[in-house]
């Protein structure tokens, strides 16, 4: 009598785990793709051979468009913390002097 109710509910029941095993592939696949991001932005920072420093004064020169092609998609970041304002003003130029030095080793690289 309650037939095609039980039938209903087992279509409803193979939906849902159809449903779950594809939302567990979504994640799975995101999660490689972050996975792969990474690597790929950690493999491009050791080819530079840049300091933490340096790196994160390369993306604050981005962030604030001082880079050509750069600029907006940086916006809105904020200083890492090891980047502290007691840094003297003549730490600050050699590190600008070694990341410009760096930078055009990298252009030339790349060229």
């Amino acid at each position: 009598m309650y037939e095609k109710l039980d039938k209903l509910r087992a279509d409803l029941d193979r939906a849902r785990q159809r449903r779950a095993d594809a939302e567990a592939k979504v994640k799975q696949a995101e999660d490689k793709l972050r996975e792969a991001e990474n690597s790929q932005v950690l493999a491009d920072v050791s080819a530079l051979k840049l300091t933490p420093e340096q790196v994160a004064q390369f993306l604050q020169m981005a962030a604030s468009g001082q880079l050509p092609g750069a600029g907006t998609a940086f916006t809105g970041q904020t200083q890492p913390s090891y980047m502290s304002s007691t840094t003297s003003a003549t730490d600050k130029k050699e590190t600008d002097d070694e990341l410009e030095e760096d930078m055009e080793e990298y252009e030339d690289d790349e060229n």
